[in-house]
């Protein structure tokens, strides 16, 4: 997930800015408000929700469940920030309470999403496991849908959220009764929507805040057939996050570059150029990597045993001050933190912790997991042979 932040509206391929009735545009907010788009059959759809910011309809046939969200005020289709630095889009998601009991059921409930991720379009799904617990993000939905953005004539810009869910998928039939609800964010404009009416002061909140309680009753009942092909299918979009495809570098490579927007426990910026004959341990991690946050007290050490010995250990993170001012009051570490890093993507990182170890002539003589009981015997050979 390691995603640098790219502002830009795709055209064309993502529907954002079709202008027919065909490919689901209307020629007026009017018309989108009576007949839906991309398909929906507004007029026997279910309105579960009806507000100045959205409207959530739903509708089902034996072969799926439909349901449509507008959001009648988000006009912008570029990314934001989360507050860990990481690449974020509009996304949104259907929470799925399949039985109706108002309680988490292990694999029976499920939550649909669109576009979670900068780099994961279109539909995914997750299911329940229990109470706050759910399996990771899956791909391979029989249905689709997408996120899409209508252009009307004055300027007008509304985005429409559609999910086209299998009801054999749900393991629902027709006169079943199930809870839903909607939740949508967007970062620019900065929009939190969800179809219960929740709200908590203006404070921020998730999809899982939101009590099942406040979920709608919604009634499975009979419907005409449908054109699936009408509906977006998101997961053929092009990624809105695109990131350097290059290979993380092998022992024996010259080490590439380094660079930080800003530097904890550093006087000034710094480079592995002017490093050159010292021994450097550059890791790369991050504040919600369990391992990585495991892995601190013995990076504090390594820091104390070898400074002033040429040695230098750097650690670099996509995160900016707003989180990591906030984990060092609970964390401390003693050695240097690289903030909004792109190096993570300059190494092709695809996992952490990473670390590499690199000699006084800029290669790499170690990488893996900083972890590893080899990293400390590789430092202190290679210190060794610092002339």
């Amino acid at each position: 997930m390691f995603m640098k932040m790219l502002i830009f509206v795709l055209a064309g391929a993502m529907g954002c800015t079709s202008t027919g009735m065909a490919g689901g545009n209307r020629s007026s907010v009017d018309e989108l408000r009576g007949n839906g788009a991309f398909g929906f059959p507004q007029k026997d759809a279910t309105v579960l929700y009806d507000h100045p910011l959205l409207r959530l309809s739903v509708w089902n046939n034996a072969d799926y469940l439909f349901a449509q969200a507008v959001l009648w005020t988000d006009d912008d289709a570029s990314l934001g920030k989360t507050d860990d630095n990481r690449a974020i889009g509009d996304w949104s998601m259907l929470k799925l309470d399949l039985d109706g009991d108002t309680k988490p059921t292990a694999n029976v409930d499920r939550d649909y999403m669109l576009n979670p991720w900068p780099g994961l379009s279109g539909m995914n799904y997750d299911i329940c496991q229990g109470l706050g617990s759910t399996t990771g993000i899956m791909s391979d939905s029989k249905g689709h849908g997408a996120i899409r953005y209508l252009d009307f004539p004055g300027g007008k810009r509304v985005r429409v959220d559609t999910y086209l869910i299998p009801m054999s998928e749900i393991s629902r039939k027709i006169g079943d009764k199930i809870r839903l609800c909607y939740w949508g964010f967007s970062p620019n404009p900065a929009l939190t929507v969800n179809s219960a009416g929740y709200d908590r002061a203006g404070k921020a909140y998730f999809a899982h805040n939101i009590p099942l309680s406040k979920f709608s009753d919604y009634v499975m009942a009979p419907g005409n057939q449908i054109d699936p092909a009408q509906i977006p299918n998101g997961q053929s979009d092009p990624s809105l996050a695109p990131k350097k495809n290059v290979p993380m570098p092998k022992t024996g490579d010259a080490a590439p570059e380094i660079s930080a927007n800003d530097w904890i426990n550093l006087k000034g910026p710094v480079s592995l150029v002017s490093l050159r004959g010292k021994v450097v341990l550059v890791e790369f991690w991050a504040t919600w990597c369990g391992p990585c946050i495991e892995g601190i007290p013995h990076l504090n050490e390594l820091q104390k045993k070898y400074a002033g010995k040429n040695f230098q250990l750097l650690s670099l993170v996509q995160e900016g001050h707003k989180t990591m001012d906030k984990f060092l009051t609970q964390e401390h570490v003693n050695y240097p933190i690289g903030l909004e890093s792109g190096a993570l993507e300059d190494y092709g990182i695809k996992g952490i912790p990473q670390a590499f170890v690199i000699d006084q002539s800029g290669k790499i003589i170690w990488q893996g997991d900083s972890a590893s009981p080899k990293l400390e015997k590789t430092i202190s050979d290679a210190v060794a042979e610092v002339k």
